[in-house]
């Protein structure tokens, strides 16, 4: 605003900042209704930053995330727990999502990945929470009761081990029989028995592989007079009374009746029956009370009926089990005899949805991009929050995704992956088109990578800049690839540091709009400002929880007035600095309601300066409206990315080697990686013979790497033409011509030959 009788310019972006809080403090103060909508979690003394707030994906609310337990209750409802939402999710026997308690986190009702779920007769739950190695005990809604356990190997203590790789899922196990809870202590290699309240325990078992030993035990299953166990990794089921005697075994490794390959998850019917969830057979098996074989079925797929590592399961009275479809996350129902009744969850790799999203930039029409790290893709939204689409193939030396994670993007139209399980960087076109990548096996471009989770692009320069965290430094690269800039301590050696220009694991980094480089030094709890050549300009914060103090910062943005916005990790809070690095306001605590978070890892602030926040461990997105938002203008929608200026890549083979007579056609596979319209002409000359004929030209237009099925008809002269100059050979030699003309006009033409059979 600009008073003219005075000559007052606007105020500047900072006092607007800070203005806006005050503006905003005074209005609550005259409204009640203003006040709640101004209240934010974390802001503190000072009025909300934020103005609105919105989520893009679901935490739980009935979206499974690899479910590796359930179990039923006394009513006929299903609990469901699975690896990477930190919650137990309630289900009607029908399927139908009741409720959901827990986030991730060490505290009562708290929960890392979660190993198994059992229920008593009295409609408690009881979480196996793997990470903490303790027992859960909650009511039939949630409400937490009571604890036990943590990590040792003495009576009463469990090692179940824990990780967020689903390739390796958490151990343990939990079962309760008449009035004891069993539990599966799998890296001690026992079983260990407590009262309903985790009193009075006992253990036993051993490692090896005789009877009574296990290797590694995980599902369990109870009634009065037995326990059920799988033995994993010595793929068996073994059998005991409530006393630990041994009673029994049976199972070799093997996909023959009666074998296993790591029987993950065990269930109990009422006469006795045991069922199985045999892991990498992809099936579930029935034994007999005697522990002989009845029945299997299932096989690896995702129709109904099919299983893709199953690792838990519950009967019920009569035999029909609810089976946890891990890979495909979903659970399946099935009757006593194994035929499918239905299914019921989300899988987390549904449309919209993440599992530990690690990564966001917006593009220059205001959409957004977000990594999916876990389900290995990058989707993309629309400046609304719709989803708008996927990228699961990556290219160069690796076809897919590892883990992506940071992204940043070019306005001139490419996007730049952190491939992080990959350790490289990929650079893509906007519309997930291949480019280029350094890094990698090889170093392509200069350096090899390990842990390189960020990415950042200067668009005037076309330099890419990698916080190649696990060797503690800073990579800059020009425009063609190579590497051009190394910081970090001992000249980018790989070696940690704290002193200026020295990194101990940066997590992030930024540009702002004049090139300056911004990173979170994560380790050393700063931010560090350095000039494009590598200068240290400035370095701002410590360990703490009191303004501009940082506990693990892990993302790093600077948006269009110079402020910057830090992700403070464990501090579950973003904070804003102004350019000097003063501390202007901070919003977010640990929860799971909106403006909280749990470990947030990135941020992105797009063209209208909303600012987007990855809250890992909730799986969703977090988008924030300002009250003093810097919007940096957005391109009209469908403008980015232009058109890719480049000819088209075509790849092309046969469909049939065989019976071009006899169908009267030639039939290609052709896909086009940028989409294209091809024009399709081939000759056939018998191998004896002298003249060739020529088939029917197809023309066509190709999506983008979905291929094209083309077949060049023979015409009924030139079928007689060859049928006369074969006689009674069969060989013929095919010569086939491609000439492709991309979206801006750049052609390829592609010549093939191919021999071919009448």
């Amino acid at each position: 605003m600009r008073i003219a009788s005075s000559g007052m310019s606007t105020p500047s972006p900072l006092l607007a900042f800070a203005a806006s809080a005050v503006l905003a403090a005074g209005a609550a103060a005259t409204s009640p209704d203003r006040a709640r909508a101004e209240a934010c979690p974390g802001s503190g003394a000072s009025a909300c930053p934020y103005v609105s707030s919105a989520i893009i994906g679901r935490r739980a609310d009935g979206v499974l995330r690899f479910p590796e337990a359930v179990a039923l209750g006394s009513q006929g409802d299903v609990y469901v727990a699975d690896q990477l939402s930190y919650v137990v999710q309630k289900f009607s026997p029908t399927g139908v999502f009741e409720t959901e308690w827990g986030s991730y986190g060490g505290g009562h009702g708290q929960f890392g990945p979660i190993g198994g779920l059992a229920t008593d007769a009295s409609g408690n739950v009881y979480v196996v929470d793997s990470s903490h190695n303790r027992i859960e005990k909650f009511d039939a809604n949630g409400n937490f009761i009571t604890s036990w356990g943590h990590t040792g190997s003495e009576v009463g203590q469990f090692r179940f081990f824990s990780s967020q790789d689903p390739t390796k899922p958490p151990g343990g196990g939990v079962a309760v029989g008449g009035d004891y809870v069993y539990v599966a202590d799998s890296g001690n290699n026992r079983i260990e028995r407590f009262n309903l309240d985790g009193g009075e325990a006992m253990a036993w078992g051993a490692k090896g592989s005789g009877p009574g030993q296990f290797s590694y035990p995980r599902g369990l299953a109870a009634n009065s007079s037995e326990v059920v166990v799988a033995d994993d990794d010595n793929h068996r089921i073994e059998k005991f009374d409530p006393a630990g005697a041994f009673q029994g075994a049976a199972g070799s490794r093997g996909s023959g009746p009666g074998q296993f390959a790591f029987p993950y998850g065990v269930s109990l019917d009422a006469a006795g029956n045991v069922y199985v969830a045999d892991d990498l057979n992809h099936r579930v098996v029935k034994l007999s009370p005697q522990l002989g074989f009845l029945s299997a079925w299932g096989a690896f797929g995702s129709a109904p009926g099919q299983l893709a590592f199953p690792r838990a399961l519950a009967a019920d009275s009569l035999g029909f089990t609810f089976v946890a479809d891990t890979a495909n996350g979903r659970i399946e129902m099935f009757d006593p005899e194994g035929a499918v009744l239905g299914t019921f969850g989300v899988s987390g790799r549904s449309a919209g949805l993440f599992t530990a999203p690690r990564g966001l930039a917006g593009d220059p029409t205001g959409g957004l991009l977000a990594s999916d790290t876990i389900g290995n893709r990058i989707e993309s939204f629309a400046p609304t929050g719709a989803f708008a689409g996927a990228w699961y193939q990556a290219g160069g030396y690796a076809r897919g995704f590892s883990g992506p994670a940071g992204i940043s993007v070019d306005p001139h139209g490419s996007v730049f992956v952190a491939d992080t399980g990959h350790s490289r960087i990929v650079r893509l076109w906007g519309d997930g088109t291949f480019l280029s990548e350094v890094g990698g096996p090889g170093g392509l471009g200069g350096a090899t990578f390990s842990g390189a989770g960020s990415v950042a692009v200067a668009p005037a320069s076309g330099w890419t800049y990698v916080a190649d965290s696990n060797h503690n430094r800073l990579l800059g690269y020009g425009p063609e690839g190579w590497l051009r800039l190394r910081v970090g301590a001992g000249g980018g050696d790989g070696s940690a540091g704290s002193g200026p220009g020295e990194f101990n694991h940066p997590a992030a980094v930024a540009l702002d709009s004049g090139g300056d480089i911004y990173i979170a030094d994560r380790g050393n709890n700063r931010i560090v400002k350095l000039s494009p050549r590598g200068d240290v300009l400035a370095q701002w914060g410590s360990l703490g929880t009191g303004a501009a103090h940082f506990n693990s910062p892990s993302g790093v943005a600077v948006d269009a007035h110079q402020r910057t916005f830090v992700v403070d990790s464990l501090n579950n809070r973003i904070e804003v600095l102004d350019p000097g690095g003063r501390y202007l306001a901070r919003w977010g605590l640990r929860g799971t309601a909106a403006g909280e978070f749990s470990q947030p890892t990135a941020i992105a602030i797009d063209c209208f300066g909303q600012v987007y926040v990855a809250d890992t461990n909730n799986n969703r997105i977090e988008r924030f409206s300002l009250a003093a938002g810097a919007a940096s203008g957005c391109l009209p929608a469908g403008s980015w990315p232009p058109p890719l200026d480049v000819a088209p890549v075509l790849h092309v083979r046969l469909a049939r080697r065989t019976g071009v007579l006899a169908r009267r056609a030639l039939a290609l596979r052709v896909s086009c990686e940028r989409g294209c319209k091809v024009l399709v002409t081939a000759t056939l000359l018998p191998r004896a013979g002298r003249r060739s004929v020529r088939l029917i030209p197809l023309a066509r237009s190709l999506p983008r790497t979905v291929p094209g099925h083309v077949r060049l008809r023979v015409g009924p002269s030139a079928l007689r033409r060859l049928r006369r100059a074969l006689g009674r050979r069969s060989g013929i030699f095919a010569s086939v011509k491609i000439i492709a003309a991309g979206p801006t006009g750049r052609r390829t033409t592609l010549v093939r030959s191919y021999n071919v059979r009448r």
